[in-house]
């Protein structure tokens, strides 16, 4: 009789276990505010300097910028933007940036993308 009650609670404790693991989780609860890119109103200023100035000024200002791409001015951006968006997109035959990290949020890059599709204004 002991062994069938050992048996029983064996099974509920597996049970309680197994359907509790089955929680689904959501990136929007987890996460909260990082599914969303606010991509209404994308301007250099306001949108595309504060990625540069976060993830490549620290590397590519001044007049020693890595590469000899600045990415603190808006002139030294539209310039370069071939090469600051192969490298951004991590595209086949340019150096990926940010060099020796990840790649920069899907919300950044769709940012500089509108920026540029909209003609790069310096807005």
């Amino acid at each position: 009789m002991k062994t069938k009650i050992k048996v029983h609670l064996v099974s509920v404790l597996a049970l309680t276990l197994a359907i509790s693991g089955c929680y689904y989780d959501n990136e929007e609860d987890l996460y909260l505010g990082s599914s969303t890119c606010d991509t209404t109103t994308v301007t250099y200023a306001a949108s595309v300097a504060p990625v540069f100035a976060g993830y490549c000024n620290s590397c590519h200002s001044g007049s020693t910028a890595s590469g000899n791409i600045q990415t603190d001015s808006y002139a030294s951006v539209s310039a370069n933007i071939t090469r600051i968006r192969g490298a951004i997109n991590h595209q086949s035959g340019f150096l990926s940036m940010p060099q020796g990290g990840g790649s920069l949020s899907p919300c950044d890059l769709t940012k500089i993308e509108i920026w540029i599709r909209k003609g790069m204004l310096n807005n």
